[in-house]
Order: C-alpha cells, then sequence, then structure tokens
C-alpha cells in the first residue's frame, strides 16, 4: 500500500488528501494521503515517523517549506534555486529527496494571455516565507524585471532576497519592511529602494502602500486563510485603490476560494486569482513523483468543487 501524507500546521484548510485520494482511486492505485498535522517543535519527531511507518512520499505547508530542507538527503536542483521544497519522496532506502512543484503550479494558474502581458512589468509580493520564495522564482519565469517583498520580517525578506539574487542576477529585488523602526539603510544599489514604516503598532493589513507601479500583486501570507485570519486582507481598500485597474491580484490562499483581499480587488474592478488551480497542478505534479505515473488532472480538479 503506498502511503502519502502533508505536513504543516495548521491543516483545518487542507483540501489535499481530498485531492490525492480522489486521483489514487482514479488509477487503480492501492494507497491513501493523509493529513499529518506538525507544530514546528514537532518536526523531527515527523520526519522519524515518517520513515517508521513505511511512507513514500509527503507534501509540506507552511511553515515547513525551509526548515524541512535540513532533514532531506537530496535536494534537486530547482528547489535548491527557489531554497524551499514542498513534495518529498522516500525512496526504498528510506532516504528523503526534496522537491518543489510549487512554482509550476503558480506559474500554470495564471491564464497564458496574462503571463504573456505580464513580461518586463514589477511585482509585488506580500510575505517573506517559503511560499514567497516558489511565488518569487515564478514571476521570474514569466519575465518579471522587478520584485518588491513587503513584509515585517527584516531577516527573512532580506534572506529571500539573496536567495533569489543568487541565481537570478538580472532581476532587482526590494526590500518594502513594515512594521520595524529598526532598520538599517542598505548602502548597496540592490537595496536602495528599501521603504521602511516606523509605526510601531502597524501591520501589513493596516500599512497604506502605493502599489501604482505594480502590474500583478500576489499574497503569500496567512491573512485572509480559513480561522482566525480569515476576515483579514492583508491589504487595506485604501492600498487595493492604488492598483493601476489592468493589475491582477493573485491570492495564493485556496480556502475560502474568495478572500477578502479578493473581494476588495474585485469591487476595484481588477483581474483577480485564487490558488485553486496553483493547489491542484502543483498537486499533480507531486502525485507524478511519487507515482511515476500521469496525474488524472480534470478529477483532482472537479472533486475539490
Amino acid at each position: 500500500m503506498l502511503k502519502l501524507g502533508i505536513i504543516g500546521y495548521p491543516l483545518g484548510h487542507s483540501l489535499s488528501p481530498v485531492m490525492q485520494n480522489v486521483a489514487l482511486k482514479k488509477l487503480g492505485i492501492d494507497g491513501s494521503y493523509v493529513a499529518l498535522e506538525t507544530p514546528p517543535e514537532k518536526l523531527a519527531e515527523r520526519i522519524d515517523f515518517l520513515k517508521n511507518e513505511e511512507f513514500r512520499g509527503f507534501n509540506v505547508t507552511i511553515p515547513h517549506k525551509i526548515e524541512i530542507m535540513k532533514y532531506l538527503d537530496s535536494i534537486d536542483n530547482f528547489a535548491k534555486v527557489v531554497g524551499a521544497v514542498n513534495t518529498v519522496v522516500i525512496d526504498e532506502n528510506k532516504k528523503f529527496h526534496g522537491y518543489n512543484t510549487d512554482v509550476y503550479g503558480f506559474v500554470q494558474a495564471i491564464p497564458e494571455e496574462i503571463r504573456e502581458n505580464l513580461a518586463g512589468k514589477k511585482a509585488a509580493v506580500l510575505g517573506s516565507g517559503g511560499a514567497a520564495r516558489a511565488v518569487l522564482v515564478g514571476l521570474i519565469e514569466i519575465g518579471i524585471k522587478e520584485i518588491s517583498i513587503f513584509a515585517r520580517n527584516q531577516e527573512k525578506s532580506f534572506e529571500l532576497k539573496e536567495v533569489i539574487l543568487k541565481n537570478f542576477s538580472d532581476v532587482k529585488i526590494n526590500c518594502v519592511l513594515l512594521g520595524n523602526c529598526h532598520c538599517e539603510e542598505q548602502s548597496d544599489e540592490a537595496i536602495s529602494s528599501l521603504v521602511q514604516s516606523c509605526d510601531r503598532d502597524t501591520s501589513l493589513a493596516m500599512t497604506k502602500l502605493n502599489l501604482s507601479g505594480f502590474s500583478i500583486v500576489v499574497n503569500t501570507t496567512l491573512l485572509g486563510m480559513n480561522g482566525e485570519n480569515q476576515e483579514i486582507s492583508p491589504l487595506s481598500q485604501e492600498s487595493i485603490s492604488t492598483l493601476p485597474k489592468d493589475a491582477l491580484v493573485y491570492d495564493i490562499v485556496y480556502k475560502p476560494q474568495k478572500t477578502r483581499l479578493l473581494e476588495y480587488a474585485e469591487k476595484r474592478g481588477l483581474k483577480t486569482l485564487n490558488g485553486f488551480e496553483m493547489l491542484v497542478l502543483q498537486g499533480a505534479k507531486s502525485f507524478e513523483l511519487w507515482t511515476g505515473q500521469k496525474p488524472p488532472i480534470k478529477t483532482m480538479r472537479e472533486s475539490l468543487f
């Protein structure tokens, strides 16, 4: 029996078990895919469990996409470029091999005609965690030439910037630090456009931002996800009103399918995209890595409605 799963915290929002179990059934594979909620302090323990219980693979979601890398025996080149892993294959010798399918899902979910129009434009990314890494690489793949990272964590923002510039020297990365009075001005040209907000009580959702130069905004934070953050938009309506009328607002949250951020963007008349199709496509790539078979994408998509 093929044993698969997903680790992360929290996992109440995850639709992956439904999608992956339907795919296994469709192809007649004897197997199961389970959600394994794993708080950060339990990650090492969970890795031992997966190894001892003969799992053959698992997905990795927030907040483990970066931390998981220290437990892997190998990481494919693409995941190294991204600096984050969302899919692990466990071989017959119980070796753990890491991959990243998020970039593929993120890019392919954007309609082709929109992707083509984004080449050479500017993008804003909200958040600086593991999901943001895949999003930045995906944006570069479609031809974005300048990206601003809006986040509250200075260390993560600059670490993300360094990871990207190490592999993509022809893209400009700006770090926009929010709610932090202790950011130090950087002297090198690459960070010359650093923006600092010195209101200690402010948050991403409460900060007024001028987004007039951006053709796409991508939310990679938990704000808007089912649960305690569901009623929060990472951007205020005032900030969204500054976006160009032809901009795309892309929220990689998929539950709910219409977050508060997307509601605000639709009111503004902007193009919107949620994380549903990204979920399906990255999951299909993971399925292929685990099984070696062509994933039943249509079936996987329909299972989530």
